[in-house]
């Protein structure tokens, strides 16, 4: 992988997971405070980790991939890291995926003064707006990620917070992997040590011979190296349907114990999702009160919400009032 002049900017090479906190905290003398200005559900440090991986994780010329940017915090910490590297240094162009549209009444919180809001609405105004010391590096891709197609161009980081189901991240995965660059490229994977998203962690593990676990940062991103070049039939077309109950949750339990404690517990909970998505609903409830039994706030910051959310979930899901997809 090529790094920038800072020696300690250099990815972990250690113990699995070693080495983000000191990365983070090394690189606010490197991020501009646009990169905190945006209303976004990325943490300081996610944002931070987004700076660092386009300014001396990956300062390749390759093309860098912001697959759901939401209103432009992703965005601009990655633009902003490119922009920070050195005089002289390769400047990548900057994909950004999303449907820009608001999709829930709480999204309101992160709308800034002067600006309109409705669920159902174009976000692209507020996007816009809070993109703008980045927009010359950038190109838009406006639509459901499933019916765009990457030009096949090499990339050099791809960051992933668009698979929020089972089939977008199919797509997503079939898409963008293959072009990755061996030994070069860095995959952020904003959901991996989430509760709900277990189709991140599964792939991540049906990939373990091609992508690299660096660490993960708070509150949600898992960090991966590529190291062996991924092709479109390196993985199932769908998680889903084509792998077995037993199957996905040992790779969900493999990631979990690969992310490594407080945060493997979180992993472990999106096995729910995993029971609930195959009609076993008994079974899902019975993983959310174990993991409930074992880990609070106090351990895994908001992980109540994640019961909560669940236990309405698997109901809604079990009725028919939701679909899984």
């Amino acid at each position: 992988m090529s790094h920038g002049a800072d020696p300690g900017d250099k990815a972990p090479a250690v113990t699995s997971g070693a080495g983000f906190a000191e990365i983070i905290e090394r690189e606010r003398r490197h991020a501009a405070p646009a990169i905190y200005a945006v209303g976004s559900m990325l943490s300081y440090d996610e944002r931070l980790l987004l700076h660092w991986a386009t300014r001396a994780g990956n300062p390749s010329a390759e093309a860098v991939v912001d697959a759901g940017c939401f209103l432009g915090g992703s965005t601009v910490s990655l633009g902003q890291g490119i922009m920070a590297r050195p005089p002289g240094a390769a400047r990548s162009a900057l994909h950004s995926y999303d449907v820009f549209v608001f999709g829930a009444e709480n999204e309101r919180t992160w709308v800034p003064d002067g600006f309109d809001f409705a669920v159902g609405a174009s976000t692209a105004a507020v996007f816009e707006h809070h993109v703008r010391p980045v927009r010359d590096l950038l190109t838009v891709h406006r639509g459901d990620v499933r019916l765009q197609r990457w030009s096949g161009d090499p990339i050099g980081v791809l960051f992933v917070d668009i698979a929020k189901s089972w089939e977008v991240g199919d797509a997503v995965w079939r898409q963008f992997l293959p072009s990755l660059v061996a030994n070069e490229s860095l995959v952020i994977q904003q959901d991996l040590v989430h509760w709900g998203h277990p189709w991140y962690a599964i792939a991540m593990e049906l990939l373990a011979d091609h992508l690299e676990y660096l660490g993960w940062v708070w509150f949600s991103s898992a960090v991966y190296r590529c190291v062996r070049p991924v092709s479109a039939q390196d993985l199932p077309g769908s998680l889903l349907r084509d792998l077995t109950l037993q199957e996905s949750l040992e790779l969900v339990d493999r990631a979990a114990e690969r992310v490594g404690e407080p945060i493997g517990g979180s992993v472990r909970l999106s096995g729910a999702v995993v029971l609930a998505s195959h009609g076993r609903f008994a079974a899902a409830r019975a993983r959310v009160d174990e993991i409930r039994g074992s880990y609070s706030d106090a351990a895994v910051p908001y992980i109540s919400e994640g019961f909560a959310h669940l236990d309405a979930w698997i109901d809604a899901v079990e009725s028919g009032d939701t679909e899984v997809s």
